[in-house]
């Protein structure tokens, strides 16, 4: 009898050690618990030709801050099939990912495979220090 108290003590006190673990430490907050962001906007577009069936839109989201590096791409969303301008898009992206640029730009280019079709020729940015938080325009145009 003695021995099945100790084992239910020992059982009981096991159970609680478990309810009570899971809280351990809950009153400091994590360093960097933040949700996802979103940035939403939309492509102008204008072709002289009808776009190939396999074509799809690509907007990009880039770190610009480094000249003399290429972009650090934060975020890129691919829309197939891309449908009538203008297409409207989504990119989500972690704001701890922002943490050691300044300067932001989104880009948006149509393509058929490896080939670029159309291509934003101006740079828009965004976050960082623009502030532009969206809804963003981009407008592109096509490559002859």
């Amino acid at each position: 009898m003695k021995i099945r108290h100790g084992v239910l003590s020992i059982g009981l006190l096991a159970l609680a050690a478990c309810s009570w673990m899971p809280h351990f430490g809950k009153d400091r907050a994590p360093k960097q618990q933040m949700l996802m962001k979103s940035l939403a906007g939309e492509v102008d577009y204008a072709l002289s030709h009808p776009l190939p069936a396999d074509a799809y839109l690509e907007v990009t989201l880039a770190d610009v801050s480094k000249q003399d590096a290429p972009a650090r791409v934060i975020a890129t969303d691919r829309i197939v099939p891309i449908g009538s301008s203008p297409v409207s898009f989504v990119l989500g992206y972690e704001p701890a990912e922002l943490a050691d640029g300044v300067d932001f730009a989104v880009s948006a280019r149509i393509k058929q495979g490896d080939r670029t079709l159309a291509v934003n020729d101006t740079q828009v940015s965004v976050l960082g220090r623009s502030g532009n938080e969206g809804p963003v325009r981009i407008v592109i145009s096509e490559i002859h």
